[in-house]
């Protein structure tokens, strides 16, 4: 990194993006955030931001939606490369160069409460603990693999970090900021860390980031907007948008 980057980086569960009018208006709100990479989730084929981006995606899901998928990155930068995950499925990870910058990107839905899992008989929250580990050292594994990049994990992590209790457990929130936190992974949507009222419930769909050494965070702007807009649902979570600033250290 030469110089100070400015990176922009949303993530939104749209709820499978299906319905003409309803998705010209989620294009409309997408692309007027300009933003360099859309991690967005619960996702579908006929949610298209191309030719503006182009996008990497999850394997589509086996389900009556065709054409729907877990996860897709949408990136106006080059991608230099895909990187493997354990689960192609819901998670994708990709290797971007922005402003010369070198950034892996992870998206990700993590489960839900009573997610049944691949066994079918998980209830409550232990698939969201079995899955959160399994991710948390992929996280950590990516860190150590690209030490040099800038690495963000987004998509739908399935807890409110911060702010009044809106969605999950005390118990999911202290293990997923446990898994963040040993791949030196802030989340920059925790509540706390949000202009108050930015959104009306604190959100479960996060940016989180961790910068190389060497690298300083030194601002963050997060915006977001409500899943309905006006008269219109357009999706049980809110967006959000995280704009941040990274910079060289001047210490030696």
């Amino acid at each position: 990194m030469d110089s100070d980057v400015v990176l922009k980086i949303g993530t939104w569960n749209v709820q499978y993006g299906r319905g003409a009018k309803k998705n010209a208006t989620r294009l409309g709100l997408l692309l007027a955030e300009d933003a360099d990479v859309w991690v967005l989730t619960e996702t579908h084929s006929d949610l298209d931001l191309s030719p503006k981006y182009t996008s990497s995606t999850t394997t589509p899901r086996n389900s009556p939606n065709h054409g729907g998928r877990w996860t897709s990155i949408w990136t106006k930068w080059p991608i230099v490369e895909r990187i493997e995950t354990r689960d192609r499925s819901r998670t994708l990870a990709i290797h971007l160069e922005i402003a010369g910058c070198s950034v892996i990107v992870y998206g990700t839905v993590l489960p839900w409460l009573n997610d049944a899992g691949p066994s079918r008989d998980a209830s409550g929250w232990t698939e969201f603990a079995r899955v959160t580990s399994l991710q948390g050292e992929e996280w950590t594994r990516l860190r150590a693999e690209y030490p040099d990049a800038v690495v963000i994990v987004a998509g739908d992590l399935n807890q409110n970090l911060g702010g009044p209790h809106h969605y999950g457990t005390s118990n999911g929130r202290a293990l997923l900021r446990n898994q963040l936190a040993r791949a030196d992974l802030v989340c920059l949507t925790d509540a706390d860390r949000m202009i108050p009222g930015t959104l009306g419930r604190p959100p479960i769909d996060h940016v989180c980031v961790a910068v190389p050494t060497g690298s300083n965070l030194t601002s963050e702007i997060v915006t977001g907007w409500e899943g309905r807009q006006g008269d219109a649902r357009l999706s049980d979570h809110s967006a959000v948008v995280a704009e941040m600033r990274l910079s060289q250290s001047t210490h030696g």
